[in-house]
C-alpha cells in the first residue's frame, strides 16, 4: 500500500466536450472504469445553458457521478456586473438542486475590470444562498507566478478567504517543483491563519492540477502555451524529463494532502493504463 501515490478511483479528472452525445460517451467510459469524480470546465462553448444542461444530463443518466462544475466570470459574463452576479446565484441554486456539492469559481484568463472572483465572493457573502452547508465554493491559486505577481495572488487569496465561503483551493499546474514546495508552505500558513479568525472554514480542501505528458501534448503546448501555466523548456523538450517532473509533483501533492485533478484527456484504456502505471504508482 505504501507504493501507491494515489488510488485511480479517488482522483478527479477534467472533461470537455462539444455535444451531449460526446458527454455521454465520456461518462460511459468513466462509469465502466469506476471513475466517478469529474470536473466540467467553463470555457469556449461549454458555458451558460449548454453547461447547465450538460450537468443535468450527467446527474440524471449517471447518478453516481460526482461533478464539480466551474463558473468562469469571463465566459459567463452577462452584459454587466449585476446581471453576472445574479447569474452566478442562479447557477449555484440549479447545480445544488441537481446534486453538486462543490463549484469552482474562476475569474478567467482575462480578468474583467468590473468583476472578478474576489469581488463576486465579497458580494455573495451576505446572500443566504451562499451559506448552505451542502454546497461549497472553490477558488483557484497559482503558486508558480513571478514574485511581484505572486504577492498579488496572495492578497487576492486572503480576500477570497475572508468571504467565509471558500471550501477548497485549486492549485494551478507548473513544473518548478522546488518553488511549489516553498509556496505550499505559504499557502498552508495562510489557511491556518484563516482557521483562527472569524472567517474560519476548518475543512478547506486542496486540489492540485496535473498534466499528463505525451509527445503530442508537449508539441502542442510549445506552439500554443496555456496562459498562466508555467512550464520549463526542459519539460517541453523531453518526454522522459516531463514524466519525472510530474511524478515529483504528485509526490509533493501526496505529502501535503493535495488531491490531484487530471486536466489532460483520459479517454481510452491505454491512456488510463498509462496514468495508473506510470504516475499513480511510485
Amino acid at each position: 500500500m505504501n507504493d501507491i501515490l494515489f488510488n485511480l478511483n479517488n482522483i478527479r479528472t477534467e472533461i470537455s466536450f462539444k455535444s451531449f452525445d460526446e458527454l455521454r460517451g465520456i461518462l460511459s467510459f468513466y462509469q465502466r472504469n469506476n471513475l466517478n469524480k469529474i470536473n466540467i470546465p467553463c470555457k469556449n462553448n461549454l458555458k451558460k445553458d449548454f453547461l447547465l444542461k450538460s450537468i443535468k444530463i450527467a446527474k440524471e443518466e449517471f447518478p453516481n457521478v460526482d461533478i464539480v462544475p466551474h463558473f468562469s466570470i469571463l465566459h459567463e459574463f452577462r452584459r454587466n456586473r449585476q446581471n453576472t452576479q445574479d447569474s452566478f446565484i442562479k447557477f449555484l441554486q440549479i447545480v445544488r438542486y441537481l446534486g453538486c456539492k462543490q463549484v469552482l469559481l474562476v475569474s478567467g484568463s482575462q480578468k474583467r475590470s468590473t468583476l472578478d472572483s474576489v469581488s463576486t465572493l465579497s458580494f455573495l457573502k451576505d446572500n443566504p444562498v451562499s451559506h448552505t452547508k451542502d454546497l461549497s465554493i472553490g477558488v483557484a491559486f497559482n503558486p508558480y507566478l513571478p514574485n511581484f505577481l505572486f504577492e498579488e495572488e496572495i492578497i487576492r487569496l486572503e480576500k477570497k478567504l475572508e468571504s467565509g465561503l471558500v471550501g477548497s483551493v485549486w492549485i494551478q499546474f507548473g513544473t518548478d517543483h522546488n518553488l511549489l514546495q516553498s509556496r505550499i508552505k505559504i499557502l498552508t500558513n495562510i489557511l491556518n491563519n484563516t482557521m483562527k479568525n472569524k472567517f474560519k472554514n476548518s475543512n478547506i480542501k486542496l486540489f492540485g492540477s496535473i498534466l499528463i505528458p505525451s509527445k503530442q501534448f508537449l508539441a502542442r503546448f510549445k506552439y500554443r502555451p496555456w496562459k498562466g501555466v508555467y512550464c520549463s523548456t526542459e519539460f517541453l523538450e523531453s518526454l522522459d524529463f516531463a514524466n519525472s517532473v510530474v511524478k515529483d509533483i504528485l509526490f509533493i501533492y501526496k505529502q501535503n494532502m493535495i488531491y490531484p485533478i487530471i486536466e489532460t484527456k483520459i479517454l481510452s484504456d491505454d491512456q488510463l493504463k498509462t496514468l495508473n502505471n506510470k504516475f499513480l504508482n511510485k
